[in-house]
């Protein structure tokens, strides 16, 4: 408990001192991209941000459940990852309320109680205000991408250790192009990857998925069936 308190006063510091500088990391990420990247460069740097969104996710989702049938519960605890970066991420846009770059103001954060001009139209704006046309302006840290491309590689860390580059290469252009489209600043794409590594990392080495669905099954179906994890353990070492 000592080193996981002394870790989040570091990273506290690390990001108190960065915040600063954002607003000059984004115009150059932004200034980079429009005035030096090729526009298949863009293209694709595009295509690549959405690994660990919806379609991607369903796409290796489907892959691993066709090559190894005998370790598809896993994905179980892929899908309790997501769900709990969903509940943990979603009100942490809220709660910390952060504008987007394109309002230039990286060190403004409104909390739960501040509001904050969005527009001539919409005025002045809480963050948790979903149903009053901001959208997601006010939504920057955490980098909900970034989060979900972490939990993807987290996962891929876990399960396969030959896909440990792919999947910390894929983490860092996904954080990356974040910046560079102008859509978070560093400090988003730093705060959404750490939630995302320490919400996926525990949940794959502990299979919390496939005890939880275990724990269900047997209170709520048949209170006599014998649990999965252990054929899945011994699937994985066999």
């Amino acid at each position: 408990m000592t080193l996981v308190t002394i870790a989040l006063c570091v990273a506290f510091i690390a990001l108190h001192r960065l915040v600063p500088l954002d607003g000059a990391i984004s115009r150059w990420a932004v200034g980079l991209r429009e005035n030096h990247l090729g526009g298949d460069v863009v293209r694709e740097l595009g295509a690549l941000q959405q690994y660990g969104q919806g379609s991607v996710s369903f796409l290796v989702a489907w892959a691993v459940w066709l090559l190894q049938p005998n370790l598809r519960r896993r994905l179980l605890d892929w899908l309790l990852a997501i769900g709990v970066a969903a509940v943990i991420g979603y009100p942490a846009k809220m709660l910390i309320g952060r504008p987007r770059p394109k309002f230039g103001d990286p060190e403004h954060f409104l909390g739960p109680f501040g509001v904050y001009p969005v527009s001539e139209e919409v005025g002045l704006r809480h963050a948790w205000e979903m149903g009053s046309g901001i959208s997601s302006d006010l939504w920057s840290m955490p980098s909900s991408h970034t989060l979900y491309a972490v939990v993807m590689s987290s996962m891929l860390w876990v399960w396969y250790p030959r896909l440990r580059p792919v999947a910390v290469t894929m983490a860092v252009v996904v954080g990356g192009s974040r910046v560079l489209f102008g859509a978070h600043y560093l400090t988003d794409v730093l705060v959404g990857g750490a939630m995302g590594a320490l919400i996926a990392i525990p949940i794959a080495r502990t299979h919390a998925g496939v005890r939880l669905v275990d724990a269900a099954w047997r209170t709520l179906v048949n209170r006599n069936a014998a649990p999965a994890l252990p054929a899945l353990v011994a699937a994985e070492r066999g």
